[in-house]
């Protein structure tokens, strides 16, 4: 019987698959029998002593038929569909790894549609009427090349490696044009832009750098923040280079003056020839972005522009929305005022038609809507065309009290008020039998009886009027107190009350579906995106429901008071219902579990004063079971949540690792406005010093004061006294506006020595703008404190008190006495200097005068003076505006232009 050795080979199985293309052995002798005696290590020992033995050229000859076994290109041999295929299940990080293996390779590793599909998944969205609009403006001037047969279109060529590697050989753009001198960085890039030489820690949540080019930059936007400081950025070594991409190939060095203002941002399409979007370039600078709002890196802007303060709203401001280049601004001063967000100006004059403070809005500027709805504490409504500023509509019986929040959307506007009452209107004229049109309350919703006319024009049939636009079409009634805000998706509508309650509404119905409790103070405000309902309340809260089952799913605290202004973004994946509500029950699962085994009993469940659960997935900390989502409210990695509170604060919330919402970043609106004022104050000084020859020496302490390094900070009597000298040499108008933001300098004695040092005619102006601001604090809340100050300094601080013989006209210096009057003697005396010459010195002032029959705030927290109303935020920015008459921003572009330049694109988190 033959041994197994000399038995003939199974030809139907092989245990060796990874031979292909090697030359055939089967007339090589075989091994020794005693081989087979050997461990596997004792046969390598052997093999090597004999390699050792041969020639350099035979061991090459070994290594090269080795090689087909250890490296298998199966791109080679799979079609370009089935690689793409695979390759759509890798991660970036693997991505970059394989496009380094080869030129090959390459070319489907940056593919774009591969690329624009991982920046879908990362829970990233896209302004898709941009996307067309910038393909459609780089190839409006292009003429077609003839670069197929006619016979032969090109979609229907098949692009295989072969033809994609043919075509490569001969373009020149595929040489790289520092190869000479490669330069690591990120496959993400730096944090933040490249002129910036500061260091940065790596931020452990993103992955570890990868050595690979990126590409080069032709001309940038200028950036809109490129005045202003900026948080310290890293320092990263220049990089350029060209990228290519699967079908598709940079032309940057092709044809570089056809697309100058395009940067990385422009591809080729090899299967067309025509121009796209570079999305491997659009992910890289995107992550880039959400790396700066990790790290907190950002630049402060205001508007309007410090250069033109004339521009300011004249009292505090209510409400805000930007979108795109725009945004609008509606305030107590009864204006509405348009902004170009890149230039910091208004766009046109403000828009004048309430009698009352505005109180909310809502634009879109959409040339196919062009439209501006306002409401106002007079009750009435305002319909505006945004392109012009003309008013379009008047609804002045829309409420009986104060119009306290608008939505619309393209079928209906909805309305909420003071009045306790939510009113839709509808949108577009409504005809008997369409979908929206009402029809009487005690009859149901009949089909439509008239026959289709197929275009012939008949008039509705049993007479039922047609409803013109923006007539009421509801009325939702059902809260017991004022209904501060509502958010419309659909068929719902979504209320928030100071009853404590949250409504969810099927408006063309007119029902109540939910009602949502938890919050144990009135509700300021409401977000909804169909299946989470986020509400910030005067408990300081800031809470997470579940809509499906109206459960608690998180709840927020870290406000010190009442959270007015809430946004939230996910970050919801292509898949994250399915796997939200699998996660869900599982949590509750493990809940069940631990009850089970008695780690946890049911008192502990109903136990008063029990911590709020943030997003813990612990069944510990588990307060509700039986919701659609999990704990926190589930979504993407990027998601986050951004609150604005009467503390004086904004919080960004941030997941952790686990789920739970963190206060991972707190922005304070004061420090802003400083900031963008700093930094304004040292670009004038800059331009004043290269425009005159010899700068004053009193404009060199202003700039040494308000940009020295070691500047105190916020709050302390130091910081007032550089704000103070900062301000009163650039006269009356930028004084006003101060003492409106910061109401504390009123205190100063120091603000009476500063001015009585300037001359006769500046006095005057200036002591009339103090005296108009110290009439306005005690008609409406009298002086506060100093904030920061001890209570010793504050009892020593003298207040800055205006002289009935400094608002005369012989222009008499304020004067700042040692011992400081009683609050009834300052009274006397500011009421007795403003009422002698008010009217004479107004007019050499050229200053507004306060209006004495204003209504005072209903607002009374003296000791706050910036608190947030109202603010929005996109993929880039953070806007936010309060008590102040000036609007702040942070910019977490961080002054990078190549992030600006990308981020027209960037829809923000949903």
């Amino acid at each position: 019987m033959t041994t197994y050795q000399q038995s003939p080979q199974d030809e139907g199985y092989s245990e060796d698959p990874l031979t292909i293309g090697m030359p055939s052995v089967s007339t090589t002798p075989l091994p020794p029998p005693w081989m087979s005696t050997m461990t596997v290590a004792e046969r390598t020992e052997y093999v090597m002593r004999l390699i050792e033995q041969l020639p350099t050229s035979a061991v090459c000859q070994i290594v090269s038929r080795l090689s087909p076994r250890l490296y298998i290109n199966f791109f080679q041999y799979l079609p370009p569909e089935v690689c793409l295929k695979i390759l759509g299940f890798l991660d970036p990080i693997s991505l970059i790894h394989t496009a380094r293996a080869s030129r090959e390779w390459m070319l489907l590793a940056l593919d774009r549609k591969l690329w624009e599909q991982l920046y879908m998944l990362e829970g990233f969205r896209v302004i898709r009427s941009e996307v067309v609009k910038f393909e459609a403006a780089i190839n409006a001037d292009r003429m077609r090349p003839s670069v197929h047969n006619d016979e032969e279109h090109a979609s229907k060529r098949r692009a295989t490696p072969q033809r994609m590697l043919s075509n490569l050989k001969t373009d020149d753009d595929y040489e790289m044009a520092d190869a000479e001198a490669p330069k690591p960085t990120s496959i993400f890039g730096p944090l933040t832009s490249e002129p910036k030489k500061m260091a940065i820690k790596q931020e452990p949540r993103f992955d570890g750098d990868i050595q690979m080019t990126s590409p080069k930059s032709y001309t940038s936007v200028p950036s809109m923040t490129s005045d202003y400081p900026s948080r310290p950025s890293s320092n990263f070594p220049s990089r350029t280079s060209h990228r290519l991409s699967t079908g598709s190939t940079s032309i940057s060095s092709r044809n570089p003056g056809h697309v100058s203002n395009m940067s990385s941002l422009v591809v080729v399409d090899r299967g067309d020839g025509k121009k796209k979007l570079n999305w491997q370039y659009l992910y890289s600078q995107r992550r880039r972005l959400e790396a700066n709002w990790e790290a907190e890196k950002y630049t402060n802007f205001q508007l309007p522009h410090p250069n033109h303060q004339e521009e300011a709203h004249e009292e505090c401001i209510y409400t805000i929305q930007h979108s795109g280049k725009y945004l609008v601004s509606g305030s107590r001063d009864k204006t509405l005022r348009i902004w170009n967000l890149n230039t910091q100006r208004l766009v046109r004059a403000p828009l004048r038609a309430h009698n009352g403070s505005v109180l909310c809005l809502q634009f879109d500027a959409d040339p196919e809507e062009d439209l501006i709805v306002s409401g106002s504490s007079d009750a009435t409504v305002v319909l505006w065309k945004f392109s012009t500023g003309q008013v379009l509509q008047r609804l002045r019986k829309a409420h009986r009290e104060s119009v306290l929040n608008v939505r619309f959307d393209k079928r209906v506007l909805v309305t909420c008020s003071k009045d306790k009452t939510i009113k839709i209107f509808n949108r577009r004229p409504l005809s008997p039998g369409d979908r929206d049109y009402p029809y009487p309350t005690d009859a149901v919703n009949p089909v439509p009886t008239y026959l289709n006319n197929y275009g012939f024009s008949t008039g509705p049939s049993h007479g039922l009027p047609i409803k013109p636009a923006y007539t009421m079409i509801g009325c939702l009634e059902g809260h017991g107190a004022a209904v501060n805000a509502v958010q419309i998706h659909g068929n719902e509508v979504v209320s928030a009350s100071g009853d404590r309650t949250v409504k969810v509404w099927n408006w063309p119905e007119q029902t109540c579906t939910r009602t949502l409790i938890g919050h144990t103070k009135g509700i300021a405000c409401v977000q909804y995106d169909g299946r989470r309902i986020v509400s910030g309340s005067s408990d300081n809260e800031v809470k997470v429901f579940d809509k499906e089952s109206g459960l608690e799913v998180a709840s927020l605290r870290a406000h010190t008071n009442l959270v007015r202004t809430v946004q939230a973004g996910f970050g919801d994946l292509p898949y994250s219902s399915e796997e939200d509500q699998e996660v869900a029950k599982n949590v509750d699962a493990e809940y069940f579990k631990a009850v089970e085994s008695g780690a946890i009993t049911k008192t502990m469940f109903y136990q008063r004063g029990r911590p709020k659960n943030a997003g813990s997935r612990k069944p510990e900390d588990i307060t509700a079971y039986g919701a659609k989502l999990p704990p926190g409210g589930g979504g993407g990695r990027f998601g986050r949540i951004v609150s604005g509170s009467y503390d004086e604060t904004i919080i960004i919330w941030r997941r952790d690792k686990e789920g739970v919402w963190r206060n991972q970043h707190t922005l304070r609106q004061e420090e802003a406005a400083h900031a963008a004022a700093r930094a304004a104050q040292k670009a004038r000084a800059e331009a004043a010093r290269n425009s005159s020859p010899r700068p004053t020496a009193q404009n060199t302490e202003i700039q040494t004061l308000t940009t020295s390094p070691s500047a105190p900070g916020p709050g302390s009597n130091d910081f007032y006294h550089q704000i103070i000298d900062a301000v009163v040499p650039q006269g009356p108008v930028v004084l006003r506006h101060t003492l409106q933001a910061h109401p504390q300098l009123l205190t100063y004695s120091y603000l009476g020595d500063v001015i009585n040092q300037l001359p006769s005619a500046s006095r005057t102006v200036l002591a009339l703008v103090v005296a108009q601001q110290i009439h306005v604090q005690q008609s409406v809340q009298g002086l506060p404190p100093p904030s920061g100050t001890s209570t010793a300094t504050q009892n020593t601080v003298t207040p800055a008190v205006v002289s009935s013989t400094a608002a005369t006209q012989t222009a008499a210096p304020l004067v700042s006495t040692a011992q400081a009057p009683t609050p009834q003697q300052t009274q006397d005396a500011t009421n007795a200097a403003y009422t002698a010459n008010v009217n004479t010195l107004a007019q050499a002032a050229a200053v507004p005068l306060p209006q004495p029959n204003h209504p005072p705030q209903h607002h009374h927290l003296p000791a706050n003076m910036a608190r947030v109303f109202k603010l929005q935020f996109d993929a880039r920015r953070i806007i936010c505006c309060s008590q102040t008459s000036i609007i702040v921003g942070w910019d977490f572009a961080n002054g990078d232009e190549q992030i600006i330049e990308a981020s027209r694109f960037f829809a923000p988190v949903e």
